[in-house]
């Protein structure tokens, strides 16, 4: 059975938490993106990225911001243009519960994916190319986690051969 599947992520206007170099910088968007999030009417799924930048040396979290968002209600946090396009995505166990295994085995499993698919390869950064990096984000409700479920989906940024 396939346990990788492709999809594309428009360019959208998301939160930047901006580089994360201490806890205080995490706690400090993690307090605003949980009320925000909390405030909104009918969300289905995530909408919050992290991933690791390369340029900066240090993670970066973002919220996609949902039609209508007042820049305002963004805690003072730049607004940017996250990058979109083709992603290669999977699911493993958060990190947290089992010291980063099954995390590590999953983005491995999407590298060989994209180094032996003969349609895709791994997106590399390069001049006039957007920055890309692979991101990821928990999927399942926040409230499993003290029973000790947490899953979260890794993406892969790919582009065509």
């Amino acid at each position: 059975m396939q346990s990788i599947r492709i999809v594309q992520i428009p360019v959208m206007k998301a939160v930047c938490s901006g580089p994360l170099t201490d806890g205080q910088a995490f706690e400090h968007f993690v307090r605003w993106f949980s009320t925000y999030h909390a405030s909104l009417a009918n969300e289905l799924y995530p909408r919050d990225f992290m991933w690791y930048n390369e340029h900066l040396g240090a993670r970066e979290w973002f919220y996609a911001l949902p039609a209508g968002a007042r820049e305002e209600d963004c805690g003072g946090f730049e607004i940017v243009d996250l990058p979109g396009g083709l992603f290669a995505v999977a699911s493993c166990t958060n990190a947290d519960f089992d010291q980063a295994a099954d995390w590590l085995s999953t983005r491995e499993e999407l590298l060989r994916w994209a180094a032996e698919s003969d349609k895709f390869k791994a997106y590399e950064n390069g001049d006039g190319k957007p920055e890309r990096y692979p991101m990821f984000h928990i999927v399942s409700p926040g409230e499993l986690y003290a029973e000790g479920v947490s899953i979260e989906d890794l993406y892969l940024p790919i582009e065509r051969r």
